[in-house]
């Protein structure tokens, strides 16, 4: 699967997290579930996009940590020390990680398999900091700082996929998603141009770059890999917007 074909794929991720966002009292939940299916949508793939051995056990614990982030993240968001919650999540993964690689029977490239393990561990155990964003949204009634943030992504994403050499097509994903962040923060969630425009460049920017490097040449050779490649930003973004919704609501 090449890029131009990943990035449709990416974008409908961050188009059905957008959609989720505006859907009240039950936003929350929803964002869970949609977490959850990023988790084992990456999980699957993770493997082969490191092209690890003993495949079948990092997609467990991969997707396993992103459908328990997800879930714990949804139980405790309402409690003070969320945060903590998803780091206690991410040390699990970990702890599965080496867990993984002890009972392998196959005791070849332990490094490679362990370190590439964690990576992915991290990446979908993070992603559940879209629960935590969505949860203090509801709560400050500026769900649509989420929606504008995921809709930004989903214009970088595609835009990503544009027919031009890399360093124009990085430049013109930034440029675009910065500037549906800022409009629609500013629209739906009342954010001013300043912090809007910041939000949107840091946002854009760690997704184009997320995007560039695991779907570069030297990665992704299999087609399932690129369910990786498409999800890897979206997870990333979660932790961008729960620090955005902190710091501007």
């Amino acid at each position: 699967m090449t890029a131009p074909e990943r990035a449709p794929l990416g974008a409908a991720l961050a188009l059905l997290m957008a959609l989720v966002a505006l859907t009240g009292p039950l936003s929350p939940t929803l964002v869970a579930l949609t977490v959850a299916l990023l988790g084992v949508l990456v999980g699957i793939a993770w493997p082969d996009l490191l092209e690890l051995p003993s495949a079948p056990g990092t997609r467990l614990v991969v997707a396993g940590t992103g459908v328990l982030g997800a879930l714990f993240s949804l139980v405790v968001a309402e409690r003070t020390g969320a945060v903590a919650a998803v780091i206690m999540v991410c040390a699990v993964g970990v702890f599965a990680s080496f867990v993984h690689q002890m009972v392998r029977r196959q005791r070849t490239r332990l490094t490679d398999s362990l370190t590439g393990t964690v990576a992915g561990v991290m990446l979908t155990g993070l992603g559940s900091c879209w629960v935590l964003a969505q949860s203090d949204a509801v709560g400050t009634g500026r769900t649509g700082l989420v929606a504008a943030i995921a809709l930004g992504l989903a214009v970088t994403l595609l835009a990503g996929a544009a027919p031009l050499p890399s360093l124009p097509r990085l430049l013109l994903a930034a440029l675009l998603g910065t500037a549906v962040i800022t409009l629609l923060a500013g629209v739906l969630a009342g954010v001013g141009p300043v912090p809007a425009a910041a939000t949107g460049l840091v946002t854009a920017v760690g997704a184009s770059g997320s995007h560039l490097l695991l779907g570069s040449s030297l990665m992704a050779r299999r087609p399932s890999a690129s369910l990786a490649v498409a999800g890897a930003p979206v997870a990333t973004v979660g932790v961008m917007t729960l620090l955005a919704v902190n710091l501007l609501t």
